[in-house]
């Protein structure tokens, strides 16, 4: 969900050395790998699955009926949402899945996880790699042809690469728990901080939370945020319908931290076409087990 994404992200600027509570250098060098993860609201997948499955019978010319039952713990375990975020010294990339459950034309309109896949690498700020292989609403629709992998690749300067970045860091503001021995501050301390308000530390309903130890890493004097968590109120932002319909929705715009390290070493192959492509090949569908 790519505008929830950019509603929560909205006013996190990033920051630049030396400027109040900044923390890096010039150009970071120590490798950092944080992965992060989202559920999705089960009353909404399984209304969602019921309403696929009965539009599947419907497209085949059967009379549509309410979609095999799948465990609670299935739907409850699901990852919807996943990203990995990996930075090396001027090397970036962020590999992400979003996954949905519907019904499978091609297999008797049996219950699959659908998963769509995209992909960022930046070598240089001259370089810039990207692709997705399909959406899910593309994914979803049995009447779209499937879509023919492109990975677009941008050899122009990135005029963002060096722009003056003026906002403060983190030091000094309350930290909250983020699990796997990290903690993180959520922006809106932040925002607070530099308007001049009391600073609660406890977060926005929408906001994103970053990494207590390197709230950005350096690159040319650009700080990309390091986030831990991102949570978005989308019964507010979206109105409490769609989440009831469709489920995947709470996990797109609320993750939290999976794994994270930092110091080891990232295999410089990750930053590569043939990874990019080798993670947007993967299987667009899988298998639900069902009872």
């Amino acid at each position: 969900m790519p505008v929830i994404l950019a509603l929560v992200v909205a006013g996190c600027d990033a920051a630049k050395p030396g400027a109040a509570g900044a923390t890096g250098s010039a150009v970071d060098t120590v490798p950092l790998r944080v992965v992060r993860a989202g559920k999705g609201y089960v009353p909404g997948m399984r209304k969602f699955l019921d309403i696929s499955y009965g539009a599947c019978l419907v497209s085949k010319g059967q009379a549509p009926t309410p979609a095999p039952a799948v465990p609670e713990a299935t739907l409850a375990n699901l990852v919807v949402h996943e990203e990995e975020e990996l930075f090396d010294g001027r090397r970036w990339a962020k590999y992400e899945t979003y996954r949905a459950i519907g019904a499978d034309p091609g297999n008797q309109c049996q219950p699959a996880v659908f998963h769509a896949r995209s992909v960022q690498i930046e070598t240089t700020c001259e370089s810039s790699l990207g692709g997705m292989a399909a959406t899910l609403s593309e994914l979803l629709d049995p009447q779209r042809p499937p879509r023919a992998l492109v990975l677009h690749e941008d050899t122009g300067a990135d005029p963002e690469c060096d722009r003056p970045r003026t906002q403060d860091g983190v030091e000094g503001l309350p930290s909250v728990d983020a699990g796997q021995g990290a903690r993180c501050v959520w922006n809106s301390a932040r925002v607070e901080r530099a308007a001049g308000i009391a600073v609660s530390g406890a977060g926005s309903p929408s906001d994103i939370c970053l990494y207590e130890r390197r709230p950005f890493y350096f690159v040319k004097g650009y700080g990309r945020p390091v986030i831990l968590q991102i949570r978005t109120d989308v019964h507010s932002l979206t109105g409490a319908y769609l989440p009831a319909f469709a489920g995947e929705i709470e996990g797109f715009g609320n993750v939290n931290l999976v794994s994270i390290s930092e110091g080891t070493a990232i295999p410089s192959d990750r930053f590569s076409r043939a990874a990019a492509e080798a993670f947007l090949r993967q299987p667009v569908k899988t298998a639900l087990g069902s009872r």
